[in-house]
């Protein structure tokens, strides 16, 4: 039979369709998971930021046996000790020090404290514990990559350092950490300078108040051949560019006794303070890190107690 030429393509046709895939899917569901997200790597930190965070929180743990031991007579000073141990160790625990967000927080283990069994082993365990703290912050403000995490670091230093004088408690003043405006050494050294003829100014007066008989007065004397050797350096380190000395201050407190001339001193002392963290933020050298921690000791002389974050302004 024969097959004509229309009825053969037809039938190709046919054949083409009978192979074509079918539309509909046959068989069971994928079985296959989708593959799942890699988890965020942990945040790390370096080993010097371990150590300071360490040697701040076995700081705080000796203060804190020291505010149970009965051969602890500073119970007052352990206590606002104790309060400014933990803003420090709060801020070393996060990523960034800085930061005002509530962040992950890296966790240390205090070393075991036992309570000290002498006056004496408390005294000697306390110094040790506060130069190790105060080492390991320094270094981390030799290594901070910023003004303000330099002054950071250099603050909390600068107030360990303050714990070696049970005499004057810290306290937590108004000023925090946060982040800075940016500025030069040239535009901090005047400042600085200012504070420091401020300070000579007030000496004098004071010095004229008090009878030569009155330990505050040699004292303020021994002071104030040092500042005068600071304003020296000062003056010959901005050279022409130094300021004009004014021929007086105002004075922060009435300096007619021995209290107000004792507290003058010390706001006046606190203002030089300021001066160097200043420096510290706009330079890495360590010299005004050592200025600001030379400090120390002027303004608690007075009476007058530091920050928990000194060199910070409210």
């Amino acid at each position: 039979m024969s097959v004509s030429r229309r009825s053969a393509l037809a039938l190709l046709t046919l054949g083409i369709t009978g192979c074509t895939t079918s539309p509909l899917i046959l068989g069971g569901p994928d079985t296959r998971t989708a593959a799942l997200p890699e988890p965020s790597p942990e945040p790390a930190r370096s080993p010097e930021a371990t150590l300071a965070h360490q040697s701040v929180a076995d700081l705080r743990a000796l203060v804190a046996a020291l505010a149970d031991s009965p051969h602890w007579e500073a119970q007052p000073w352990a206590v606002a000790a104790l309060a400014q141990c933990d803003a420090h160790v709060a801020r070393l625990a996060v990523p960034d020090p800085l930061s005002d967000i509530d962040l992950e927080p890296f966790e240390v283990a205090a070393a075991p404290v036992t309570a000290p069994s002498a006056p004496g082993v408390a005294t000697n365990r306390l110094e040790a514990a506060v130069s190790r703290a105060g080492d390991a912050l320094e270094d981390m403000a030799t290594r901070a990559g910023d003004g303000d995490l330099r002054l950071c670091y250099a603050s909390m230093a600068t107030a360990v350092l303050g714990l070696r004088n049970q005499e004057v408690a810290p306290v937590e003043g108004e000023a925090a950490v946060r982040r800075l405006q940016a500025t030069t050494v040239e535009a901090s050294l005047p400042i600085l300078l200012g504070h420091v003829w401020a300070l000579i100014y007030g000496l004098g007066v004071g010095l004229g108040r008090i009878s030569q008989d009155n330990a505050l007065h040699a004292t303020g004397l021994v002071r104030l051949n040092r500042a005068r050797e600071l304003r020296n350096t000062l003056r010959d380190r901005l050279g022409t560019e130094a300021p004009e000395q004014p021929a007086a201050f105002d004075l922060p407190t009435t300096m007619d006794s021995l209290e107000t001339i004792r507290a003058g001193w010390g706001l006046l002392e606190t203002q030089v303070l300021n001066g160097f963290a200043r420096l510290v933020a706009a330079d890495p050298d360590p010299q005004w890190r050592a200025g600001m921690r030379g400090q120390v000791a002027p303004v608690q002389e007075t009476g007058t107690a530091l920050t928990w974050w000194p060199g910070w302004l409210a």
